[in-house]
């Protein structure tokens, strides 16, 4: 894609061209969306990315201006040819959907030429750069000229707002003495060769009645939640959006019942629950009801009362907190989506129009372990035999915010969803992510690998090319099991310690 060297040498710099300044000046007046400038983004799936002799012409000029020119001094007439005559400015403006990259790298090629505006045109540029991936943009992976500015952007938001990245630098002591292997092992694979239907799930088919699951990202309650129910455990899931919470009203009965016909009945044949809500307001660490007024689950209470546990029997409960996990408590707005939802904003995902935002509380583990389930007297375990974190990129601020319990080896498994382009949305640098866990002692497998790999190798399968890592769109996905190799059974929880 680059320009001809003797088309280039024809190009006539442009310094303080009247033109080049009133582009830049009217680029400059498009600082947020909506705006002057045109409508929010349309969120839609499936767009061919840059097509079209107009983006074509343009990454042409972009190429030869930053391949064949010193871009910070001279301005290529070219770029005057397109934006005031044949496609135009208003096109550019009006299809920058079409290739979001090829607009970013228009804009920051004007900011240098602008002094005067440049502070503006890289507001917009950083705007603009919201609706690509963040860590794709960081490993190189985009196809346009960024002129060396990308570190002059902000990359990361939460419901509209700049967002802080989250650090992945460990702040305790860890529970094991010798380090742990750096590298992601294959070894539940090479288990389970030959058996088509393994996955993370197996974990939870093997507890104990009572074991402890924690849920962070219930959406509907029928995954994880439900399996570890029919298995006897009890789990604290932690789901902040009030339709996700409907949706487990709706749906978790009747799968529960379907997999285990008499689950929801209790020995007289009336309906009964095996799943509580438990909702925080925001900018509270825990539910205003008490612990020890839910649990163990006893028929009292509302209609339909709760299941009580019988001699032998199987299935368990579920406890789903309305609140999402987080570093730190406190109260936030959070983008909603049918799909997913996440903290942090996920522009390049492309999601519905009808995207809205809702205002929920945040929580940390530690928060609710340490406080709310301690104080109680009635912890239903002193440690979590299955740790269960699908939170949309938010991953290290739950891990943060459960650092006292990682700390003091009182997880047993974490199974993980493992997105670097959703990490890369909420700043976290995914080798960064991995050395945390080590560092607290666990030993991460995957079943998508057949030969050891070395953390940062690891990484690299996920981010080395648009394939995996896409500027737009999902990329590639995987959840790690990993095991704390330290673990041991804990000690029961001190009364009423708090969070240090």
């Amino acid at each position: 894609g680059r320009r001809p060297l003797a088309r280039m040498e024809r190009s006539r710099p442009c310094h303080g061209s009247p033109a080049r300044v009133a582009l830049a000046a009217v680029l400059a007046t498009c600082w947020s969306w909506p705006g002057p400038c045109g409508a929010a983004p349309v969120w839609a799936r499936g767009v061919e990315v840059c097509s079209g002799e107009g983006w074509r012409r343009l990454h042409d000029v972009l190429a030869t201006a930053f391949h064949h020119t010193d871009y910070t001094d001279m301005f290529l007439s070219d770029l005057n040819d397109l934006t005031e005559s044949s496609p135009g400015l208003e096109w550019y403006k009006a299809h920058y959907q079409e290739c979001v990259e090829g607009f970013l790298s228009l804009i920051l090629y004007f900011s240098i030429h602008n002094k005067e505006r440049q502070a503006a045109l890289l507001d917009l540029a950083s705007t603009t750069a919201r609706e690509l991936n963040p860590l794709a943009l960081q490993s190189g992976l985009s196809t346009w000229p960024l002129f060396g500015l990308l570190d002059q952007l902000h990359l990361i938001w939460q419901s509209g707002e700049r967002a802080v990245p989250l650090a992945t630098e460990p702040w305790h002591l860890p529970p094991c003495d010798a380090p742990v292997p750096g590298v992601i092992s294959p070894l539940l694979a090479a288990l389970h060769v030959g058996t088509p239907d393994v996955s993370p799930f197996s974990l939870v088919r093997g507890l104990r009645p009572g074991a402890l699951v924690v849920d962070a990202g219930v959406f509907d309650g029928t995954d994880w939640s439900l399996f570890s129910v029919l298995a006897g455990a009890i789990v604290l899931g932690f789901e902040p959006l009030a339709t996700n919470r409907a949706l487990i009203e709706e749906r978790f009965p009747p799968a529960l019942e379907s997999l285990r016909p008499g689950a929801t009945l209790d020995p007289e044949g009336r309906r009964c629950r095996r799943h509580t809500l438990l909702p925080v307001a925001p900018g509270e660490g825990a539910p205003r009801l008490a612990w020890g007024d839910v649990f163990p689950p006893r028929p009292v209470g509302e209609e339909p009362r709760a299941c009580e546990r019988l001699p032998g029997e199987a299935p368990g409960h579920t406890f789903v907190i309305g609140a999402a996990l987080g570093e730190r408590v406190r109260g936030l707005n959070m983008t909603t989506r049918f799909d997913y939802s996440s903290v942090a904003d996920q522009g390049y995902l492309k999601g519905p129009k009808d995207m809205r935002n809702e205002e929920v509380a945040m929580t940390t583990l530690d928060e609710v372990f340490f406080g709310y389930l301690a104080e109680s007297g009635r912890s239903p375990s002193p440690g979590i035999d299955v740790l269960k974190v699908d939170v949309e990129g938010y991953e290290m601020g739950a891990l943060r915010g459960a650092e006292q319990l990682l700390a003091s080896g009182r997880v047993h498994y974490l199974v993980l969803e493992f997105h670097p382009g959703m990490l890369g949305s909420t700043g976290t640098d995914p080798l960064g992510l991995l050395e945390f866990l080590r560092h607290y002692c666990f030993l991460c497998h995957s079943l998508k690998i057949h030969r050891p790999y070395s953390l940062r190798d690891f990484v690299a399968r996920y981010t080395s090319s648009r394939e995996v890592l896409p500027v737009q769109g999902l990329g590639a996905i995987e959840d790690l099991v990993c095991q704390n190799l330290a673990w041991e059974p804990p000690p029961p929880l001190p009364p009423r310690q708090r969070r240090a």
